[in-house]
């Protein structure tokens, strides 16, 4: 796997030390401007996570969260607009906002049967859809800079227990999306690209199980970094890109888009053991070649490749030097949607767990991270773009609180957010307790 792309998802992993309590859980803010809800899968009545909830007219939305629940601040104006929810392989629902504004709402989304009748059969292979894919990422997503507002979580755990808890509004300047075809391309969207400004960002801290953590606990990631996860902006050598095609193996299947259309489904896993690859699967728009999802995971065929490798990079934990990194156990879900303007980012979700040992005493120690981030508004306005200031070191010397000031409730009931989930909620409560 090419270092542009190990290099976007390791930068992902790590966080700034903290040693100062914020009390109190993040408010769950609603007012006659907003709304929230609850997704659901109307045959099991499982809350759906990572539906995603959006104005027809607007570039605002969100996310559900892992609950399945949503909060969603809305522009000003919004009469005659409609909320749209969808979720791959669900039918759409649509509601007038009017009807749901200032209220809390439960959806239940439909499966989409789907018949032989109603895909129709192509000769197209998965190197193919994913080729035109990757020349049509200009024309999908486009070319000139754009302005993410986004709203990041992060967490932090020693073993299974949580040791922080990190949110913030960040706004993020991507210069355009366009394929890359050299390591000269990828240095020119590394220096142009994701410069972020931080608006609000508060943290929940255990300063024990941090210290615990040692060097790993202290290493610091800029608030950008998340954002160079976008495999689309930062394709080089990505799974998708032609040049790596004899390295994976790949399968597919159509699906009846709800929308219209098909949707190709493809399956992807590393062929060659020299590697340290992925597996997983995309999901790719019929009509538009737009990529609309993938999750990432690493490849056991990589596992021989990372064990030879692994002992040349040590880390300082619980005060004691060479500790080794165990293969990551690590699982990345990107999600992308239409909203008016283009094709754009939707959702980041990494999780990753790591094991480190101690070859000295066979010692162990389990580290975690969870991260989110949901883009929830989308600016192509040329103005606003060549105003926006920001920078590619926020957060990196720094916590979020300490950037942005101290914890404001009445902020973030005009920001859209995940809410908490109730684990989360329960989690957050004992490190204050």
């Amino acid at each position: 796997m090419a270092r542009s792309l190990l290099l976007s998802f390791f930068i992902l992993f790590i966080f700034r030390y903290a040693d100062a309590q914020v009390p109190g859980l993040p408010a769950q803010a609603q007012g006659t401007s907003g709304m929230s809800g609850l997704v659901t899968d109307a045959g099991t009545g499982n809350p759906l996570q990572f539906a995603q909830v959006a104005l027809n007219k607007s570039t605002t939305g969100t996310v559900t969260n892992e609950d399945g629940r949503f909060f969603l601040v809305l522009p000003e104006p919004v009469t005659g607009d409609t909320l749209v929810i969808s979720y791959l392989g669900y039918e759409t629902v649509k509601l007038a906002v009017s009807s749901v504004t200032g209220q809390t709402v439960r959806i239940s989304l439909k499966p989409k049967e789907v018949s032989l009748q109603e895909v129709e059969v192509v000769a197209l292979t998965p190197e193919e859809v994913m080729r035109r894919m990757f020349n049509r990422i200009p024309d999908n997503y486009g070319t000139d800079s754009l302005l993410l507002t986004a709203f990041y979580r992060s967490q932090k755990f020693t073993g299974k227990k949580l040791a922080e808890y990190s949110e913030a509004i960040i706004e993020d300047l991507k210069a355009g999306y366009f394929d890359q075809n050299s390591m000269k391309d990828v240095k020119i969207t590394a220096e142009r690209s994701n410069k972020t400004h931080l608006v609000k960002g508060r943290v929940v801290s255990d300063t024990n199980l941090v210290n615990s953590m040692g060097e790993v606990g202290k290493m610091a990631g800029c608030l950008g970094c998340i954002f160079s996860g976008d495999l689309i902006e930062n394709n080089f050598r990505a799974m998708f890109d032609e040049e790596v095609f004899r390295f994976y193996t790949y399968k597919m299947e159509e699906l009846f888009n709800p929308e219209g259309g098909k949707i190709y489904h493809i399956f992807f896993d590393q062929a060659d053991k020299k590697i340290k690859g992925f597996r997983g699967e995309m999901y790719v728009d019929g009509s538009s070649f737009a990529l609309m999802k993938i999750r990432c995971r690493p490849s056991f065929l990589g596992y021989d490749k990372y064990e030879k490798g692994k002992a040349r990079r040590t880390y300082f934990i619980n005060n004691t030097n060479g500790w080794v990194a165990d293969m990551p156990l690590q699982d990345l879900t990107i999600l992308y949607s239409k909203r008016p303007g283009g094709w754009s980012l939707s959702t980041i979700r990494l999780e990753q767990w790591i094991s480190f040992t101690l070859p000295s005493s066979g010692q162990k120690i389990l580290l975690g991270y969870k991260n989110d981030l949901v883009v929830t508004d989308v600016n192509r306005d040329p103005e606003k773009v060549r105003s926006f200031r920001g920078d590619k070191k926020a957060g990196v010397k720094q916590r979020w609180d300490q950037l942005a000031g101290t914890a404001d409730e009445e902020f973030w009931g005009s920001y859209n957010y995940l809410p908490v989930e109730e684990s989360l909620k329960k989690a957050i409560g004992e490190i204050n307790n």
